[in-house]
């Protein structure tokens, strides 16, 4: 017994050396927008820390005084830093609960301030409905890519490059972060969860509303894209907490006004067969590939990659409940700049619901649709997503949004 206390002992001190994390204070240059900072916790790995390749990482131990909900307790926080390389990985408290959730932003020293860039456009990108946002929206980017000669599919780098300031969030039980005590992850709490970390974004910039460029552009909060589900969960954003969204982007949306979600029983068997309890679903490889389906559109080397990334990051399928609060989404109801963007021959967002959802937006601010030929579902991996980064790059810099009559 003595031995095994000592062990143990030898082990926790092991883990403590391998991750730190510090909580830096962004205290705004302006106002406080939002009355309260958010302090994340900045995760950094071990320099000694080893990437083996795709498919796994060296020895990796983790400490955490929260080490069932934390990052490292995660799939990806254990066997995934190759994934993320290139990215800050930060936890967000969600508001409510201070349940940790896990953003992603290109690595940096210090935010650029609004007070310093008036222009400053950052970005919060969504994930969907299967596959967390680090092999969505970062496949084969990072320096060690780079190294090998890979071409990246990161969209966070190809926005960076473009002028925007871009992040991306997991939702409970995805990728980085863990499940809640529910073990569900349900639309009304991620449009929370998405709220926190919009706030957080702005504050970490230090948003000021009063800040005015030489060109005479207001400062403007962060802009939000849902990609497939996820865009519903913007699209309830928008709806719901539009003061903390500049600019709205739905892409490859899966509204569709005909398709009620059902409610949840008003009764259940409060003390089911234990027998009977179904077992997690694994996702598989072939989940991860099949919304690549248009010939000459990607190459096999990076669906690989992205199936063996996304399998890394979520090897079960996230349990989704109360699917019924997204029969709220009504477009009309939507008042921010708004851009409706899908592959012409996405199954998931066919044209004609997609023109339903362009015209029935609220009134008032910029409404753009764009349609990418030869393009299915995941537009934003495959060769031709040059142009769906100039699609949303233009949009974020050029929409303008009407105010009380006039246009900023």
């Amino acid at each position: 017994m003595l031995l095994l206390s000592l062990a143990s002992l030898i082990l926790m001190l092991n883990r403590s050396s391998v991750v730190r994390c510090f909580s830096p204070a962004f205290q705004s240059a302006g106002k406080r927008r939002f009355g309260r900072y958010i302090s994340p916790h900045l995760i950094r790995f071990s320099s000694s820390q080893t990437i083996s390749g795709p498919g796994g990482v060296s020895t990796t131990r983790f400490s955490s005084s929260t080490a069932d909900k934390s990052f490292e307790s995660t799939q990806l926080g254990q066997k995934g830093a190759h994934l993320f390389d290139g990215l800050d990985v930060y936890s967000v408290k969600a508001k409510g609960d201070d349940h940790p959730l896990a953003v992603y932003g290109i690595q940096s020293t210090e935010p650029v301030q609004y007070q310093e860039d008036p222009s400053l456009r950052p970005i919060l990108l969504l994930h969907g409905r299967t596959w967390s946002s680090v092999p969505v929206y970062h496949l084969m980017g990072g320096p060690t890519h780079r190294a090998r000669g890979d071409e990246s599919r990161s969209l966070m780098e190809a926005l960076l490059e473009h002028g925007l300031v871009p992040y991306c969030m997991d939702f409970r039980g995805f990728g980085g972060t863990a499940k809640d005590d529910t073990g569900c992850v349900e639309p009304l709490r991620c449009v929370r969860d998405t709220e926190s970390v919009l706030e957080w974004i702005a504050e970490r910039h230090g948003f000021d509303a009063d800040l005015i460029d030489t060109n005479g552009t207001k400062a403007e909060l962060p802009a939000l894209l849902g990609w497939s589900q996820g865009a519903l969960v913007a699209q309830l954003t928008a709806q719901l907490k539009r003061t903390a969204l500049s600019k709205l982007i739905l892409y490859g949306s899966i509204y569709d006004p005909l398709h009620r979600y059902p409610r949840d029983p008003l009764y259940v068997n409060m003390n089911p067969d234990p027998a009977k309890v179904p077992e997690p679903r694994l996702n598989t490889f072939d989940d991860a590939i099949e919304d690549f389906t248009i010939e000459g559109t990607i190459p096999p080397e990076p669906a690989c990659h992205f199936g063996t990334a996304a399998l890394v990051s979520d090897p079960i399928k996230a349990s989704w409940r109360h699917l019924y609060q997204f029969n709220n989404c009504d477009p009309a109801r939507i008042h921010v700049p708004t851009l409706v963007v899908a592959g012409d021959q996405d199954p998931y967002a066919p044209l004609h619901i997609q023109q339903e959802l362009f015209c029935n937006l609220g009134r008032g601010s910029d409404r753009t649709w764009s349609i990418l030929a030869d393009s299915d579902h995941a537009v934003h991996l495959l060769d031709g997503r040059h142009r769906l980064t100039s699609i949303i790059v233009s949009f974020i810099q050029n929409s303008k949004r009407k105010e009380q009559g006039v246009y900023y």
